[in-house]
């Protein structure tokens, strides 16, 4: 009888432990963070020369860098964890694509190789936030 309590105390404080956010707290706080990054992309100034685009090029990294952090600091619940898995990955993948770009030629049969591996990362981002449902997200 000891045994069968002890394991069944056991069991309930196994199910006690933390679950994450809420799915209604988690999509507020991933669309919000999509939602700045956008807004941070779109004030920055079009670029006239390839070294204006290089200035461009770091900005966005730094937005996407403080992105990466935001979404790896969220706690979503299970049934979120998987696609905001995909778009840590993404995001991550994007931004290491984002610093070869910055060193590499742009003609150059790398960038295309950097830019097709973007376009892949980008689609595999839209892809999950449109599964955990984030209309921001899946804009950028």
């Amino acid at each position: 009888m000891r045994r069968l309590l002890l394991g069944a105390i056991v069991v309930a404080l196994a199910g006690c432990g933390s679950s994450g956010m809420s799915d209604k707290d988690y999509r507020a706080k991933a669309d919000a963070i999509c939602a700045s990054i956008k807004s941070q992309r779109d004030r920055l100034p079009p670029a006239s020369n390839l070294e204006e685009l290089r200035a461009v090029a770091r900005s966005t990294i730094a937005i996407n860098t403080d992105a990466l952090r935001r979404f790896k600091a969220l706690d979503p619940p299970g049934d979120l964890k998987a696609p905001n898995d995909v778009i840590v990955t993404r995001l991550q993948q994007t931004l290491e694509l984002q610093q070869q770009a910055l060193k590499t030629g742009a003609g150059s049969k790398a960038m295309e190789t950097i830019n097709v591996r973007a376009g892949q990362a980008r689609r595999a981002l839209v892809a999950a936030a449109q599964q955990a449902k984030l209309p921001a997200c899946a804009l950028l």
